[in-house]
């Protein structure tokens, strides 16, 4: 466990002193991917085809992804419904109605909540990648109860998106309609697209998944914040059990169309996912927790703590200079004890005793 712990703590380390460059690069990669899927749609409006084609799409999505990253959140998020809205302007009611809906979601949930909202993005991106269970895990762990908010508008956006493109059909009635007539033909222009759009709310499959998902960020977020050992640990796993539960609630109450298979499948690899971010998170050591008690005049406290494992790295023992000696100094020449003449050199003379200071007379 301990080369483990060591490699842990050598990539946090490395990532703390990179994260100024991390940060930003995995930014532009989200707005890459993000950009490249919505320019792929490619149902644009004969009116706009001039422009979209003088630039090539790679290009663009890159040129797009640069701005994403350096743009605050609000302005990324209208950048993207306009680009949403562009790309399906080919059916113009179709285009109306997608981009009133997503401003709707911008003006009164983006723009008041810019951290949480980019849930909706990674939840609709776990879809794409088949990693969906993982993020109500995620949700609960770090994230307060209203992020149901986000995550259950992704699920939303992710089932619409096939009617979405079931609906791209190139009419364009907008275009040949009179001013003057709008009010009384704008019922029937849009007939067909509400009617499908309406008709699409019907079908309960995302409002199952949007439900489930709720239970379980409730879940996970009540039990990781419970005073017990290895309390995030275990409501990862009550998490991935009410996956597993709903889902098979669903099928068997509202006749859902899910596999079981691939649910309890896709379930333990997002609780193992989750489980590899909670371990770079931090690691406790529960052998040494202890509870404070104490309290002042107006309150009485009760604290649990829990330190975090800290991993003491070997030293490396460096040879030690081998200390040259210094080289002894000269004897010195003894005195002779007698001179050529025979006689012995005079002695050195003693100093007198200097008198000692008389005291002065006091006054």
């Amino acid at each position: 466990m301990e080369p483990i712990l060591l490699a842990r703590e050598t990539l946090i380390k490395l990532y703390k002193r990179l994260e100024v460059f991390i940060l930003p690069g995995l930014k532009f990669f989200l707005g890459l991917f993000i950009f490249t899927r919505i320019i792929g749609i490619g149902h644009v409006h004969p009116a706009l085809a001039d422009y979209t084609e003088t630039m090539a799409s790679t290009l663009v999505a890159w040129l797009f992804a640069l701005l994403f990253t350096v743009m605050p959140v609000n302005l990324s998020w209208l950048l993207i419904i306009v680009t949403i809205t562009v790309q399906v302007s080919a059916t113009v009611e179709l285009a109306a109605i997608v981009f009133l809906f997503l401003l709707f979601i911008f003006l009164f949930y983006a723009r008041m909540a810019p951290r949480e909202s980019f849930l909706i993005i990674f939840t609709i991106i776990a879809y794409q990648f088949n990693v969906p269970y993982l993020i109500p895990l995620l949700v609960g762990l770090y994230f307060p109860v209203t992020a149901i908010i986000p995550v259950t508008i992704g699920v939303f956006l992710n089932a619409k998106i096939p009617v979405v493109n079931d609906l791209m059909q190139p009419q364009a009635t907008l275009v040949d309609v009179e001013l003057t007539d709008l009010p009384s033909l704008l019922p029937e222009i849009f007939s067909d697209v509400y009617a499908t759009l309406i008709s699409s709310l019907a079908l309960s499959e995302w409002l199952i998944a949007a439900v489930v998902f709720a239970l379980v960020i409730i879940l996970v977020h009540v039990a990781s914040r419970q005073a017990i050992d290895f309390a995030k640990e275990v409501a990862i796993g009550l998490g991935c059990v009410m996956l597993i539960f709903g889902f098979i609630m669903s099928v068997m109450v509202a006749s859902d169309t899910i596999s079981i298979g691939s649910v309890i499948i896709w379930t333990i690899i997002s609780g193992i996912l989750a489980m590899l971010v909670r371990f770079f998170d931090s690691v406790l050591d529960y052998n040494r927790a202890e509870s404070v008690q104490f309290e002042d005049d107006d309150n009485y406290y009760h604290v649990r703590i829990v330190p975090k494992v800290v991993v003491a790295r070997p030293k490396a023992r460096r040879p030690r200079p081998v200390q040259e000696e210094a080289p002894s100094p000269p004897a010195e020449r003894e005195r002779p004890l007698t001179r050529p003449g025979g006689t012995r050199p005079p002695a050195p003379r003693a100093e007198p005793p200097r008198p000692k200071p008389r005291p002065r007379p006091e006054e």
